[in-house]
């Protein structure tokens, strides 16, 4: 047990790293551009939106394979990842996707019924109307959704 005392300076932080995830990101991918900071907030009626997945889709063909998304936290900010992985941002024009569902729900049977859907079907796919182009030199996008179920 002495042991454990004089080395738990190192101990516990390596074990923390084990346990909470510490990894490296993955090598950058080649080819990849520069990415820049983004950040989506999402509201409706004045209120920032909780749990919205948001995904930016690029309208550029040469840009196909860096798509970014993140999930709005309780304010409402969505801090966007290329990739899943790398912080930022191609600069260029997406189109932007709004996706948010209810609570599971058991049917009859005890099989669960498909997921209802809480953002109109216009922002939940590619829509030419809703668009953005980002820059480095803007770092944060305003959306301000309108027609959500039960509003």
């Amino acid at each position: 047990m002495l042991m454990f005392y004089r080395y738990h300076y190192i101990i516990l932080p390596v074990l923390f790293c084990v346990f909470s995830g510490c990894q490296r990101l993955p090598e950058r991918p080649e080819g990849m551009p520069e990415l820049t900071p983004c950040t989506i907030v999402v509201t409706f009626g004045g209120e920032r939106l909780q749990d919205v997945s948001v995904r930016l889709q690029p309208k550029e063909p040469s840009v196909q394979n860096w798509a970014a998304g993140a999930q709005t936290d309780t304010e409402g900010k969505a801090v966007l990842k290329t990739a899943g992985y790398y912080d930022g941002v191609v600069p260029g024009e997406y189109f932007v996707i709004f996706q948010k569902y209810a609570e599971l729900e058991v049917g009859r049977s005890g099989m669960p019924l498909p997921a209802k859907p809480l953002i109109p079907i216009e922002y939940s796919r590619a829509n030419p109307m809703v668009t953005i182009v980002v820059t480095k030199e803007q770092k944060e996008y305003p959306f301000e959704l309108e027609g959500l179920p039960g509003n």
